[in-house]
């Protein structure tokens, strides 16, 4: 089939359009990391655009200081983070030994109070183990799998508890 130039020109540009158009788009459609927790379960799913990547055990808010259902983002990722113990009057240096362990990822900080919420790993891994409604408000990891999560999600990942 012969095209006058004009006409050719027209539907190369056309089919050109398309497929620069069709690539933005597949570009565009990138994984989506989030994290899922479920307070019934007491677990802790890492998904890829939907997919569980791994499950992790977890601890949570004791009945008392509850960890709130919602839908969060992370706020911040901190390495080594130091605790600061309000009720204790303490400073735990940054390490294993360190109350939230050795990630501290906030995803909500309470306008009522300044509560910060956050998932975070423990000094306290038994709690974990057996995933334990004894933490005060936040989501407790083990350490070794807060890294795995921490080194996964950016600043803005979603996280849905429910």
């Amino acid at each position: 089939m012969l095209m006058s130039k004009p006409l050719l020109n027209v539907f190369l540009m056309a089919s050109c359009g398309w497929f620069a158009l069709g690539c933005v788009a597949s570009s565009e459609a990138k994984a989506e990391i989030e994290i899922e927790v479920s307070l019934k379960e007491r677990y802790l799913w890492l998904k890829d655009s939907g997919t569980v990547v791994k499950r992790y055990p977890i601890a949570i808010g004791a009945p008392e200081t509850p960890t709130i259902p919602g839908s969060y983002r992370i706020l911040k990722k901190v390495k080594d983070p130091t605790y600061y113990s309000k009720s204790h009057h303490k400073v735990f240096p940054a390490g294993p030994n360190d109350p939230v362990g050795v990630r501290f990822m906030p995803y909500l900080k309470s306008a009522a109070d300044g509560k910060v919420y956050a998932v975070h790993g423990t000094a306290w891994p038994r709690w974990v183990h057996l995933r334990a409604a004894a933490s005060l408000g936040c989501i407790r990891m083990l350490n070794s799998d807060v890294i795995e999560v921490f080194n996964q999600v950016e600043v803005g990942t979603p996280v849905v508890i429910r």
